[in-house]
């Protein structure tokens, strides 16, 4: 006679034996269900800067082929404006948006907050659209939707930021960017700052010309942090970091739009390469003119300081050239090798 007890211990082996095997499988499978989750959402953040792209088609078709631009760019002291040129208005809304920000970032938070101000404009269902928003890039979408729980009127009232950013390129002369540390704008002379409504004719390179992209490369989940030493050419690591990288960090590989209207996902490390070229004048040609460093407090004006972007701050130590935000000679340089 068979001892009942023998029979369950069997039985239980046997479980323990089949959670083992769906364990292992686990853990075998799922890191390759993580990184097809991240390919899907990294052909939907290219599908969407498809659809910015075409968006900055059509706001070119309205406006005789001009690159989006809010900015009164003929403003001196003494106008409608007050004492101050960087001021977008909202269509369906009274107000006026100003965009300040120390010495050369005056204007150019704009950059992370042109759809919120240009989607009313074409189509004001488009507001909410979620072409705006990388899949990974969470707190602009969740910026925007404690605006969105006010319903329309927070709607109509309120700007909020993409995690796609619009190229200052496109709002300033070629001139500001013929020299390294391209100058501070003069907030009460658009002119004096170079501010400009530059059109789709004054590219010279329409496929090489980025004019949108993706602030984050959020197809890694860590990054390694370092910046250059001014000056110099020393290197200083701060290590591994849990967040991914800034579209600029030499390790990325952010999607952009070019002028073109075609998308396209960049190694950074190429063009990093290609601004330590032994030929100074190729060299030159790819180096942008100044690093994107925004100051903290620059951030926090527009609630983005906790988005850990590389700034080059203590919280955030990552410091880089300015990589298709300020372009050897603007509307008229070269951001990638097409």
């Amino acid at each position: 006679m068979k001892s009942p007890h023998r029979h369950l211990a069997f039985t239980l082996i046997e479980l323990l034996v089949v959670i083992a095997i769906i364990a292992l499988l686990i853990g075998i499978l799922l890191p390759s269900l993580n990184n097809a989750r991240r390919s899907a959402q990294n052909l939907k953040s290219q599908s969407n800067l498809k659809s910015l792209a075409q968006i900055s088609a059509l706001y070119n078709n309205d406006h005789a082929g001009s690159f989006i631009n809010p900015f009164p760019v003929r403003y001196r002291a003494g106008g409608n404006f007050g004492g101050d040129w960087a001021r977008a208005k909202k269509p369906g809304y009274s107000g006026t948006w100003i965009f300040r920000g120390a010495g050369q970032w005056y204007s150019e938070m704009y950059a992370f907050h042109w759809y919120s101000l240009v989607a009313a404009e074409l189509n004001e269902g488009d507001w909410a659209s979620e072409v705006q928003f990388a899949p990974l890039d969470p707190n602009p979408y969740l910026r925007f939707q404690e605006i969105a729980d006010e319903g329309m009127e927070g709607i109509w009232r309120w700007i909020w930021d993409t995690s796609y950013c619009l190229s200052p390129t496109l709002w300033f002369a070629p001139e500001r960017y013929a020299d390294d540390h391209r100058p501070s704008p003069v907030p009460a002379d658009a002119r004096e700052s170079l501010a400009r409504r530059n059109r789709v004719d004054h590219v010279i390179y329409p496929s090489s010309k980025v004019m949108m992209w993706e602030r984050f490369d959020t197809t890694q989940k860590t990054r390694n942090a370092s910046t250059v030493v001014p000056g110099t050419d020393m290197v200083v690591s701060f290590g591994t970091e849990p967040y991914p990288p800034n579209w600029n960090n030499p390790g990325a590989s952010p999607n952009v739009a070019t002028v073109d209207g075609s998308t396209a996902r960049v190694e950074m490390a190429d063009l990093y390469e290609r601004t330590t070229d032994t030929n100074t004048d190729r060299a030159e040609e790819w180096k942008p003119t100044d690093v994107w460093n925004p100051p903290a407090v620059v951030l926090r004006m527009y609630g983005m300081d906790q988005d850990n972007l590389e700034n080059g701050t203590s919280d955030a130590p990552g410091s880089y050239p300015a990589f298709f935000w300020a372009t050897r000679n603007g509307v008229k340089g070269r951001d990638i090798a097409r």
